[in-house]
C-alpha cells in the first residue's frame, strides 16, 4: 500500500530537512510543489528524493495543495507543512491505520507550541491529514484550506487517531505570528466576500481579527459564523471558547459562563472550557466552585489532552504545573488547606518557581505542618538566599522554638518589613541578644511599627539594658494605647525612679 507525502513550500530551507527526516521510512513518495523559493528549498527536497514541481503563486493555498495532490501516485496521501514533524514512534501506527479498514481518512493531532518561552502554552488541533486518494477529494478555501468538506461529500469515513504532529511554526516571536495573521487577513476577507466555505471562513476571519487586536469586530464575526454554521461541533466549541475568554476579559462573567456551557455542550470532553469556568468562579469569589472546576479540568487534562487528544477545533493546553497552581490557589481561598498544600506542592516540585514554592510553604504553615516546611526547605534550598524563603522557613523554626536558627535566617533578610523585624526582635530576645532585639525593634518602628505588645517588649529590653529614659518613653507610648496595662505602668514607674536616682547621683 503506497503512501505519498504531499507538500507545498516556499523558502523553507530552515524547516524542510527536519520535516523530511521525520517521515523517512514512512512514506513511499514525496511530492513537493514549490511556489517561488529563492533559497535552497528545492535542492533540499531533491536531496531527499522528492519529486519537485513549480507552481506560480496565486494567493490561493488550496490551488497549490491541489496541484501537489494531483502529482501524487499513492493509494494514501499524507499532507504536511515544512514546519511539521511526525515522530518515528507513530510510523507503525500510521501503517496499521491505513491497513486496518477502519477509516478512509484519519484525524492527526497537531501540537503547536505558541511563542518562544521554554514553558509556553501549546494548542492541539485535529485535522484529517491522512486520507485515501479518492476521486473528488480536493482542498477548498484560499487560506486555512480544508479537505474535510470534500471528504464528507464523497462519504469518506473520518476516524480519530492518537498520532501527534509537532508543529513548530508558532514557536516564534509575537511579531512573526502577527505577520502571519496579517498575511491571512486579506485572503480571508476575500474568501468571506465570495462566501467560500462561508461559516468556516467567518470563524477563521473572526479568530484572526481577535489575534490582531480587533476584538469586537472579531467577536461579531464569530457570532456570524455560529449563525451560518457549516462546520462541526469541534469548531462550534472553539468559537464559544474564544467568546467566553473575551467576555471574561471584558468583565462580563455571566456571559462568559454561558459561552463556556455552550462550548461544553458542543465538546463535552474538553478541558479548556472547564479551566475557563474555574477562572470565572475565581473572579466571582466563588472559590468552592472554582476548586471543583479546576479539579475536573485536571482530571480531563490528564485523561486526554495531555496525551495529545483534542476535543475542540483548537484546544489550548496548559502546562500541568499551571493547573496544579490554579487548583491549589482556589483551594486555599476556599479554606481547603490540605488540598491547597497538596497541589501547591506539586506545582512547586514540577516547576521550581519562587511564587509556587512560597505558596506551598505558606499552605504548610497554615496547616501547622512545621516539620514538613523544614523538610521542604531542604528540598528547595536553591532559594535559601531569597528573602521570602528566609522569612517563611524562620516562621516554622519559631513555631518549633528553634529561635537561634530563626534569628540567623531573619538576620540574613535584605528587605525587611515590620513583621519580619518584629519576629527577628522576638527571636533575639529569646536567645538573650538584648541589643540585637532593641536594634530590630527600632528598625521596625522606623517603618511605622506600633504594636503595643511588641513595644512593651522593647521597653522591657531597654530597661534590662539600663536605658531607663528610652524605656520610660517606649512604655509611656504603650500606656497611651493601653491605659490598663499594669505591667507597663509598673516598669514606667521603675524607669522614672531609676532616672531620678541617676540624677541625684550626679
Amino acid at each position: 500500500m503506497k503512501l505519498s507525502l504531499s507538500m507545498i513550500v516556499k523558502n523553507e530551507e530552515r524547516f524542510l530537512p527536519g520535516c523530511l527526516e521525520s517521515v523517512t521510512g514512512l512514506v513511499d513518495e514525496i511530492v513537493v510543489v514549490d511556489t517561488g523559493s529563492t533559497d535552497s528549498t528545492r535542492e533540499i527536497a531533491a536531496g531527499f528524493g522528492a519529486k519537485v514541481f513549480d507552481f506560480e503563486w496565486c494567493d490561493d493555498f488550496s490551488a497549490a495543495r491541489n496541484e501537489s495532490l494531483r502529482h501524487t501516485t499513492g493509494d494514501w496521501v499524507l499532507y504536511l507543512d515544512a514546519d511539521e514533524r511526525i515522530s518515528q514512534v507513530y510510523h507503525k501506527m500510521i501503517r496499521k491505520m491505513m491497513a486496518g479498514g477502519e477509516g478512509d481518512a484519519f484525524l492527526l493531532n497537531l501540537k503547536s507550541k505558541i511563542g518562544t518561552a521554554e514553558d509556553s502554552q501549546y494548542h492541539l488541533v485535529s485535522y484529517p491529514r491522512l486520507f485515501r486518494k479518492l476521486a473528488g477529494v480536493r482542498f477548498t478555501g484560499r487560506v486555512h484550506e480544508q479537505i474535510t468538506s470534500s471528504l464528507n461529500q464523497v462519504r469518506a469515513r473520518i476516524a480519530p487517531s492518537d498520532v501527534i504532529v509537532d508543529h513548530l511554526g508558532y514557536a516564534q516571536d509575537d511579531d512573526v505570528i502577527l505577520e502571519k495573521a496579517r498575511r491571512n487577513y486579506s485572503l480571508l476577507l476575500g474568501q468571506v466576500e465570495r462566501r467560500e466555505n462561508y461559516g468556516y471562513a467567518l470563524y477563521q476571519l473572526g479568530q484572526t481579527e481577535v489575534i490582531l487586536g480587533e476584538t469586537e469586530k472579531g467577536l461579531s464575526r464569530l457570532r456570524e459564523a455560529l449563525a451560518a454554521g457549516g462546520f462541526g461541533k469541534s469548531v462550534e466549541a472553539s468559537i464559544q471558547g474564544i467568546i467566553a475568554e473575551n467576555m471574561l476579559k471584558n468583565g462580563d462573567e455571566e456571559a462568559a459562563l454561558a459561552a463556556c456551557d455552550k462550548s461544553l455542550a458542543a465538546a463535552p470532553q474538553q478541558a479548556f472550557a472547564v479551566i475557563l469556568k474555574g477562572d470565572i468562579y475565581m473572579k466571582l469569589a466563588r472559590y468552592d466552585e472554582a476548586e471543583k472546576a479546576f479539579a475536573d479540568a485536571l482530571k480531563r487534562h490528564e485523561g486526554g489532552v495531555s496525551d495529545g487528544k483534542a476535543d475542540t477545533a483548537i484546544e489550548p493546553v496548559f502546562p500541568t504545573e499551571v493547573l496544579y497552581s490554579r487548583l491549589g490557589r482556589a483551594a486555599s481561598l476556599a479554606g481547603d488547606w490540605p488540598v491547597a498544600a497538596s497541589f501547591l506542592g506539586r506545582a512547586a516540585k514540577e516547576k521550581r518557581r519562587p511564587m509556587s514554592v512560597a505558596a506551598y510553604f505558606d499552605a504548610l504553615l497554615r496547616l501547622k505542618s512545621y516539620e514538613e516546611v523544614l523538610r521542604a526547605a531542604d528540598e528547595f534550598s536553591d532559594f535559601e538566599n531569597e528573602d521570602w524563603y528566609l522569612k517563611l522557613v524562620a516562621s516554622a523554626l519559631i513555631e518549633t522554638e528553634d529561635f537561634a536558627r530563626a534569628a540567623g535566617l531573619l538576620g540574613r533578610v535584605v528587605d525587611h518589613d515590620q513583621a519580619s523585624l518584629s519576629s527577628l526582635a522576638n527571636c533575639r530576645m529569646k536567645t538573650g541578644d538584648l541589643e540585637g532585639c532593641e536594634s530590630a525593634f527600632n528598625q521596625a518602628i522606623a517603618l511605622g511599627y506600633n504594636d503595643p505588645q511588641g513595644l512593651e517588649l522593647l521597653g522591657l529590653v531597654q530597661f534590662k539594658l539600663f536605658k531607663f529614659r528610652e524605656a520610660a518613653e517606649t512604655l509611656t507610648g504603650v500606656l497611651q494605647a493601653e491605659p490598663s496595662n499594669q505591667r507597663a505602668m509598673k516598669f514606667v514607674q521603675a524607669a522614672r525612679a531609676q532616672i531620678g536616682t541617676q540624677a541625684l547621683g550626679r
